[in-house]
């Protein structure tokens, strides 16, 4: 469980990076005035940006449920709890 929480920290950090990617790619939509852009561009930009910020927030969300339901890791009381003679 705890290696998934870490995979999410790593997963969020990209899904921050294809955010800022997108509001930038957005943003520049102006420097492109002589190229052929369709119409739907703007709309499409927008709701992939949206779609992102909403991973952002459901991996933050995944994130709290999971310190939650199972709680803080305790590293120094790790197998300590094993009976080996069970």
């Amino acid at each position: 469980m705890r290696n998934i929480e870490y995979i999410l920290y790593a997963v969020f950090g990209v899904y921050v990076f294809k955010t800022i990617e997108s509001f930038v790619i957005l943003t520049s939509y102006s420097n492109f005035d002589n190229h052929i852009i369709p119409a739907s561009f703007i709309p499409m930009g927008i709701l992939i940006f949206v779609l992102h910020l909403f991973l952002l927030g459901l991996t933050l969300l995944a994130i709290k449920y999971r310190r939650d339901m199972v709680g803080a890791y305790v590293f120094d009381d790790m197998n300590q709890q094993i009976d080996s003679w069970e």
